[in-house]
């Protein structure tokens, strides 16, 4: 993930996320966001939402996997994040539109933002949570933890159980 101003492997801009621009991050960088040459950097401000999403993303991503599968094996999680980053960047890139919209919420500098918009940014952070959610169970459920090599030892993981659909009549 990258702001519009650097690249991103993925092609997934948090700055092309609703609500969340350039300008609107400049607005609501801290002192601990400057640049050497003392100016407010976007840059910095996207660096610290992406180290606080990507640590959530993979408590989530852990128990999101456990639903279905028992991982005993920890060191597996990170292996399995990497070999289906493609397949779970979408959900990444909502994670990270929530934790921007936190920034947003959180920031000490007094604005707009800050101010008059607050309840417009909370109801954006909760529709990035949702399609966070929902993004990740899709994306955990297309994993094939058989044809993983994070497994290659034979220790795969369990699988917690069936999925059954009972049918009643009215």
């Amino acid at each position: 993930m990258a702001s519009s101003v650097g690249t991103a492997g993925s092609g997934l801009y948090l700055d092309a996320l609703p609500g969340i621009n350039l300008f609107n991050i400049l607005k609501i960088a801290d002192s601990s966001q400057k640049n050497p040459s003392g100016e407010y950097s976007p840059e910095k401000v996207f660096s610290d939402v992406e180290q606080r999403a990507i640590a959530k993303f993979r408590t989530l991503f852990i128990i999101e996997f456990n639903r279905c599968f028992k991982l005993y094996k920890r060191e597996a999680v990170d292996c399995l994040i990497c070999e289906n980053k493609e397949l779970l960047s979408v959900a990444l890139w909502y994670l990270m539109g929530a934790e921007m919209s936190e920034e947003f919420l959180r920031s000490d500098r007094i604005n707009r933002y800050t101010t008059v918009d607050r309840q417009k940014i909370r109801e954006q952070k909760d529709n990035f949570i949702e399609s966070f959610s929902s993004e990740l169970s899709v994306s955990v459920a297309g994993i094939d933890v058989n044809e993983s090599a994070c497994f290659e030892d034979g220790n795969q993981p369990e699988c917690g159980g069936f999925i059954q659909i009972i049918e009643t009549c009215p």
